[in-house]
């Protein structure tokens, strides 16, 4: 049986530019699950993007797949964060000033220096029509280092919103 710890959460009383982490603990893998919201002020969804261990070279890949109402996208890049599409804008035009992201973010072997660190999320929105979306997503951080910090900001910003709520847990087997 699997057991899931939480180690550190993370509650915004303010707006802030980032969220970061780096008591992470001795676990198999890592959990982050945001409900978040940016205070970009475009009538438009945002992103945000993870950081591990300060490391802003041209090593992540990115992948997903993304659905709102009968509209779908798929995608790919690569570049110097890892980018997590869909969460949330603070523009009341085309969000409704109670409802934030969710995504549930999964970092696999985060301490295993024999390969690299893979990423898996899944995420919803809630916004207008337009800007209910669903996405599934996976990344990839192309370096053997054992993950130590990660930190979480916006593609476009510039801060998340106060109520945003970042908890990361550690899993093990028993």
């Amino acid at each position: 049986m699997a057991v899931i710890e939480a180690i550190a959460t993370t509650y915004l009383e303010a707006d802030v530019a980032s969220v970061t982490f780096s008591s992470l603990g001795s676990y198999e893998h890592l959990q982050l699950r945001c409900s978040m919201k940016s205070d970009r002020s475009a009538s438009a969804v945002d992103g945000f993007q993870i950081t591990f261990n300060g490391d802003t070279a041209s090593v992540y890949s990115h992948y997903y797949m993304w659905g709102s109402g009968t509209s779908e996208s798929v995608n790919g890049w690569t570049g110097t964060r890892l980018n997590i599409q869909n969460m949330l804008a603070g523009d009341a035009g085309v969000t409704p000033a109670a409802n934030f992201g969710i995504a549930i973010i999964d970092i696999l072997d985060y301490r295993n220096a024999n390969k690299n660190t893979t990423v898996s999320a899944l995420m919803g929105t809630t916004g207008t029509t337009l800007w209910s979306t669903v996405s599934f997503e996976s990344g990839l951080w192309d370096n053997t280092a054992a993950v130590t910090s990660i930190l979480l900001d916006q593609v476009n910003g510039p801060n998340f919103m106060r109520g945003s709520e970042f908890t990361v847990y550690g899993l093990a087997s028993s």
